[in-house]
């Protein structure tokens, strides 16, 4: 959602229905269960809190129960969402690749669909590290797989997926000591998996956007299944899903 060029960046309508389901949705929901639940040993009080790439704000405003969270994004459409919805968080107008930031200054840091959107993965991965504090933790949520692209990378601008291997190998260059590395999401990849080819099938010039952030009435299916596969992730990994997720510390 950050560190693009201004005609790149992503339609504000897309930015308006996040807005309108981050709350809701049970991809949201989940995500943030998720990220509670792996970033559990590091998250105290006080503490001062990155949301990297924050878009709208609503997958980092529950940290603020935490600590001071300030929120990164190279749109400023996405922060005035924040500005507007989430007064906990402190908006910033900045690219990841280049952080506004004295060496240390955060605690804990995230970056939910980040690293597949900016142009230099790399660049914005030894930001992340630089700002980190010796002890402190990030957590990165990215696309998996790159056969699973579909129309709604494009309406995001997404540039990148990524194989668990590959984004724990970028972390560990990034100076980042990997505490845990695996794939998340695994029961929708057998759905986006078949998306996906029927998408490169059917697809036509100039045709090939589209947003999932709508399609609320999954939820009852979908919801019991993400809660089922936390309670898996909770003593094991897992081996394919749509989403990669890794938790590093800085030695």
């Amino acid at each position: 959602r950050e560190g693009r060029d201004d005609h790149q960046l992503m339609e504000i309508e897309e930015y308006s229905r996040i807005a309108a389901a981050e709350d809701d949705h049970w991809w949201y929901r989940n995500t943030r269960s998720l990220m509670a639940e792996f970033l559990q040993p590091w998250l105290g009080d006080g503490q001062r809190i990155l949301d990297a790439g924050c878009g709208p704000g609503g997958n980092g405003a529950w940290l603020a129960s935490h600590g001071q969270v300030v929120g990164v994004d190279l749109a400023r459409e996405a922060l005035e969402f924040v500005r507007a919805r989430r007064p906990a968080t402190a908006p910033v107008l900045a690219s990841a690749e280049r952080l506004p930031f004295s060496d240390g200054a955060f605690d804990v840091a995230v970056g939910i669909t980040l690293l597949y959107t900016v142009h230099d993965d790399v660049a914005a991965l030894a930001e992340l590290a630089r700002v980190l504090r010796a002890g402190g933790a990030v957590l990165l949520l990215e696309p998996a797989f790159p056969s699973l692209r579909r129309a709604h990378d494009v309406t995001v601008h997404g540039l990148r997926r990524y194989r668990r291997h590959e984004l724990a190998g970028l972390t560990q260059r990034a100076g980042l000591r990997v505490r845990r590395a695996t794939y998340a999401y695994s029961f929708l990849a057998p759905p986006a998996a078949a998306l996906a080819v029927l998408e490169r099938r059917t697809a036509r010039a100039g045709n090939e956007t589209g947003s999932d952030v709508e399609r609320h009435a999954l939820d009852p299916v979908f919801a019991p299944l993400a809660k089922a596969e936390r309670r898996w992730l909770a003593r094991r990994d897992v081996r394919f899903g749509t989403s990669v997720v890794v938790v590093a510390t800085r030695d």
